[in-house]
């Protein structure tokens, strides 16, 4: 499908945003108006309001606020699909109003409203209604789960979608640790809650290994494995899913390791090692692992380099 033009995207922000904003004030608006049906005009005199029109007034009025809360969700939470280059746009349009509006004074009893606001604008019954907007703005996509890990119970945690047979069938003879890093990129791959197991993934398994011949080419040319760790899941954390295909490992990831044991044939040795699948990496420059190592100055010379260097990988 054909990418949207950027105009397009923001003309689609600041719909989002308006309708988010509309329902969110006019949901404010009649519960405020419920209110003073329900309290009457001259309290604390009775309502003349009946017991069955006050419960149907009352139902009403919370249909009203869990929409108000809904569309705020699922608008802001959809809108990067939409308008991906302007998503940020929704945040701003719609929390700054409410924010200027959570900070006007409260009206007084007795006194006119702040600037002659609306009273569903300076009352608190519409207070609460941008309150729980911005509540479902700003929280709503938080992740319990990534912010403390901690009190996921190992019981509800998500169980591994990734086949641990992917790994069969793979051309060559790998090293206990090359055999360690492959295992390790199922275990990433499920970390991510990712269906499938790609150059990021592979690039994490490498890195958890420090005795990995892997980590001393990389230490050697002046990388940093545990700033390269973290630069590849801060890339992945805002991509998401990188890869929405089926199952089992992408063709990338399997062209990746062919040339790693088409490197290690050609380099006289009999088994792939971690080297290897690096060097392999670092010459896919067109996936998300390979450019991060070519950012870091990490390039195939260097790595073949170090590689004949350090000699065989027994481990």
């Amino acid at each position: 499908m054909q990418e949207r033009s950027l105009f397009w995207q923001g003309v689609g922000a600041l719909l989002i945003s308006l309708i988010v904003l509309t329902v969110v004030g006019t949901t404010a608006w009649f519960t405020h108006r419920v209110d003073n049906v329900l309290l009457g005009s001259s309290p604390p005199l009775p309502s003349g309001v009946s017991f069955m029109n006050s419960f149907i007034l009352t139902a009403l009025s919370g249909v009203a606020a869990v929409l108000s809360g809904a569309v705020t969700l699922v608008g802001i939470k959809q809108s990067k699909y939409f308008t991906r280059q302007f998503a940020w746009l929704v945040y701003v349009v719609v929390s700054v109003p409410l924010i200027a509006l959570l900070l006007t004074p409260l009206q007084r009893g007795g006194h006119d409203a702040f600037l002659s606001f609306p009273g569903w604008m300076v009352a608190i019954e519409g207070r609460a209604i941008m309150g729980v907007a911005l509540g479902a703005l700003f929280l709503g996509s938080l992740d319990l789960r990534r912010v403390i890990p901690s009190l996921v119970l190992e019981s509800a945690r998500p169980a591994p979608r990734v086949s641990t047979t992917a790994v069969r069938g793979l051309p060559g003879r790998f090293t206990p640790n090359a055999w360690r890093a492959l295992s390790f990129m199922q275990e990433e791959a499920q970390r991510f809650e990712h269906a499938y197991m790609g150059t990021e993934h592979l690039l994490l398994g490498l890195l958890r290994d420090s005795r990995s011949q892997a980590t001393r080419v990389l230490i050697n040319l002046g990388g940093e494995p545990s700033s390269i760790k973290t630069q590849l899941e801060g890339v992945i954390g805002r991509r998401g899913s990188l890869f929405t295909g089926g199952t089992g490992m992408t063709r990338r990831c399997q062209r990746v390791i062919e040339s790693a044991a088409r490197i290690a044939r050609s380099s006289g040795q009999r088994t792939v090692g971690t080297g290897h699948l690096l060097q392999a990496l670092v010459e896919t420059p067109e996936d998300v692992a390979g450019q991060l190592l070519d950012g870091l100055g990490v390039t195939a010379d260097r790595v073949g380099a170090e590689l004949r260097h350090l000699g065989p990988e027994n481990d």
